[in-house]
């Protein structure tokens, strides 16, 4: 470190370049698809099996506000958005929506209960643990092996803008 560099511009300048590396990127693609595979099985769950209006009489009994509007949203976004997450589509808005279902599972589902599952199937980890997820994918952005990369490449070249060189923050 020079003495005109700060510690947190050093920081800032190797998060910068480990957001370059091919690893990086391939971090990005495993977590987007195991968050996926956990999102679209719930979405379907709520989709297919216990069905939209099963979904909002829970919610309604859980108290959820607008159940007639969060039930169909929650189910549609953990399971077409999982969908979209596999392939890094619209990965941000995505990634936005099931930060919200999973904010809204901790408030108004799981409030007050333990991170570790019971055997009555209660806890907060899973919805903690999948929101913390669906937040780092939201802020770190789906990286270079996605389609919102290859699109927004496109974009840039046709628009004549340089296309950047460095990883994910970009895309």
């Amino acid at each position: 470190m020079t003495m005109t560099e700060t510690p947190g511009a050093r920081v800032a300048s190797t998060i910068a370049r480990d957001a370059s590396r091919p690893t990086h990127d391939a971090a990005l693609v495993a977590l987007r698809c195991a968050a996926a595979a956990v999102f679209v099985a719930h979405g379907a769950g709520d989709l297919f099996d216990a069905g939209i209006s099963a979904n909002v009489d829970n919610y309604t009994g859980a108290g959820i506000p607008l159940p007639a509007l969060s039930a169909p949203f929650a189910a549609l976004v953990q399971f077409f958005g999982g969908l979209a997450l596999i392939v890094g589509l619209l990965t941000r808005p995505v990634a936005a929506g099931l930060t919200v279902v999973m904010g809204g599972a901790l408030i108004w589902v799981h409030r007050g209960e333990s991170l570790v599952m019971g055997q009555d199937g209660s806890g907060s980890g899973y919805a903690f643990a999948m929101g913390a997820i669906a937040l780092t994918i939201l802020l770190l952005g789906p990286g270079r092996f996605s389609a919102d990369h290859v699109l927004a490449s496109r974009l840039r070249q046709r628009s004549g803008a340089p296309v950047p060189r460095t990883g994910s923050v970009q895309a």
